[in-house]
């Protein structure tokens, strides 16, 4: 009896570090599998654009390169996403004072039939005096979301109107363009504040 109890425990712990590195191993994989999707697709967020800015002068990715900076893609009529997102934004920035002055934040219109230049100079300006606001050619902006892989979608509503679906995150640059974080929607300020710090206390360590 005390050898087949011997034998039960033997087996019993075999096949618990059996199924601890099966685990394991399943955990590592699972992990190394999304570490390499994050690196394929982050190190390809952002990219060349031509857009136009909020005094009707031409806007270009090269106006960012050499700052770090925030961009958002949304529309001036929306809800709730952007105005929550640039209220966010614009906290931050006052928050930061002078620490923010290399800083650039970018509102891009994802909505072009409705944004015009004069539009968007009214509405980046009710957030913040230094926020730029950017809008074009509905095959500019396309381009543009590309680059950025921005989800955007027209839809129509009952009245005959129309509103756009569209990714609501921030996503922060660093100077020379690469990916340095994103502010998802409803995120707090004190996170978003702390991504913000982090972006900037590595431009001025470069």
């Amino acid at each position: 009896m005390a050898a087949k109890a011997h034998r039960a425990f033997a087996i019993t712990v075999y096949a618990t570090v059996l199924i601890a590195l099966v685990i394991g191993g399943a955990v590592v994989f699972w992990k190394d599998a999304v570490d390499r999707w994050m690196a394929n697709h982050i190190a390809t967020v952002g990219g060349p654009f031509a857009l136009t800015d909020q005094n009707g002068k031409p806007f270009t990715r090269d106006d960012l390169l050499g700052h770090p900076h925030i961009v958002y893609f949304g529309f001036t009529l929306c809800p709730d996403l952007c105005p929550t997102t640039l209220f966010l934004l614009a906290s931050i920035v006052d928050t930061l004072g002078e620490k923010a002055k290399p800083l650039k934040v970018v509102f891009v219109s994802v909505d072009p039939e409705r944004d015009s230049v004069d539009v968007m100079k009214e509405y980046v300006g009710a957030f913040h005096d230094d926020f730029i606001g950017l809008t074009g050619s509905p095959a500019a902006i396309e381009a543009a979301a590309k680059a950025y892989r921005i989800y955007y979608r027209k839809v129509d509503l009952d009245d005959g109107d129309y509103t756009v679906d569209h990714t609501a995150t921030a996503t922060l640059f660093n100077p020379d363009g690469s990916f340095a974080d994103a502010i998802l929607y409803d995120e707090s300020k004190e996170s978003a504040l702390a991504k913000v710090e982090r972006l900037l206390a590595a431009n001025e360590a470069h």
